[in-house]
């Protein structure tokens, strides 16, 4: 079986629309590996090439990420953490933390968590995937982990766009572009290193979409 980095299901319309008003404010919820307090995270190096790219655009981040959180809070936080701070594209990070709970537990928290989100019809919304230590042997034997199986299963049904950041950090590491302990040194958290492939992930995923198609970039 091959693995997809890129599950391009819906184009970017409320991003392209705020691009051209110039204020564009972008949303981030999920645990710890996209909590910026502190930190390098892969927000940021996201947030640069929108402040590069699209200099004349006043960018406005939301990061309402927290450690050691899966979708069970974040359903109970979303609203008031990102649906009311008018985030016109959304990234949503709970794959990992999620990852020993029951299914049936997250699969109903995670879908009331994009309900939500969905319901204001305001914001252009992307799961990503990270990783943990758990998840190698399935996917270096070509297989999809079940948490985020779950998630894609919920993608496929809402028509959600995804991206596998720890797939896309996986190859360069078999590749031989990174070494193991500089994507993620404690097994989970990534280092300087593997949260810019993170964030390239992200990028080149923004680059092939649709904001390429239209030349805003």
């Amino acid at each position: 079986m091959e693995l997809e980095v890129f599950k391009y299901r819906r184009d970017l319309k409320r991003t392209i629309e705020a691009i051209k008003r110039e204020k564009l404010t972008i949303g981030f919820i999920g645990g710890s590996i996209t909590d910026s307090r502190g930190r390098n995270r892969w927000p940021e190096p996201v947030t640069a090439w929108f402040v590069d790219k699209f200099p004349n655009v006043k960018i406005i981040i939301e990061n309402a990420a927290i450690g050691g959180t899966g979708s069970e809070l974040g359903v109970f936080r979303v609203k008031r953490d990102i649906i009311e701070r008018n985030c016109d594209l959304i990234f949503v990070e709970f794959a990992v933390n999620d990852n020993d709970l029951p299914k049936e537990k997250t699969m109903r928290t995670r879908e009331g968590l994009l309900r939500k989100l969905l319901a204001s019809g305001k914001s252009d919304l992307v799961l990503t995937y990270t990783f943990c230590m758990e998840m190698y042997e399935e996917m270096i034997n070509s297989k999809v982990p079940s948490t985020i199986n779950e998630f894609e299963i919920l993608a496929n049904h809402y028509d959600i766009s995804s991206v596998w950041m720890g797939l896309y950090a996986l190859d360069e590491v078999m590749r031989g572009l990174i070494r193991m302990e500089e994507w993620v040194p404690d097994g989970l958290h990534p280092d300087l290193r593997g949260s810019y492939s993170y964030g390239q992930s992200i990028i080149k995923f923004l680059e092939k979409n649709w904001l390429l198609k239209l030349k805003l970039v």
